[in-house]
């Protein structure tokens, strides 16, 4: 994917409710991973409260925004833009998650879930589709 449209990706996904982007190293995705990641990471729970008065901190939970993988909607927009229901349910199968937490004073912490797909495999699964889908038409798509 070309670097404009990685921007482009980018600058619109600063309006979204949770942080979402294109990006390589990006923190929860596992280290070994180098390659460009399509990425959503949200608050999914931790504890609060916490406090130099002896306050204990309690356990919370978030529920996942409705929004978390606008990021590959606005992918295939730029790079399968007549993708089928079908096809965009097999997509789905590239996604990994992870969570990580991040631990603050007096107990407090915040819990983060980082849901990733790896580009290129996104790419790939995205050309063999296309392919299947011109041989299916004869060529004629």
């Amino acid at each position: 994917m070309k670097k404009e449209i990685i921007e482009k990706i980018n600058q619109a996904c600063e309006e979204l409710s949770n942080k979402q982007g294109i990006a390589t190293e990006v923190y929860g995705v596992p280290v070994h991973i180098k390659d460009y990641v399509l990425y959503s990471s949200y608050e999914i729970g931790g504890m609060e409260g916490g406090n130099c008065y002896g306050d204990k901190p309690e356990s919370f939970d978030e529920d996942p925004p409705k929004d978390r993988h606008k990021i590959l909607e606005l992918v295939l927009s730029e790079i399968f833009p007549d993708i089928t229901l079908l096809e965009f349910l097999r997509l789905g199968e590239l996604w990994h998650d992870n969570t990580e937490t991040e631990y603050e004073y007096y107990g407090n912490s915040s819990e983060r879930r980082i849901e990733y797909m790896i580009l290129s495999e996104l790419e790939d699964l995205v050309l063999a589709l296309k392919k299947i889908r011109m041989k299916r038409d004869g060529g004629n798509k």
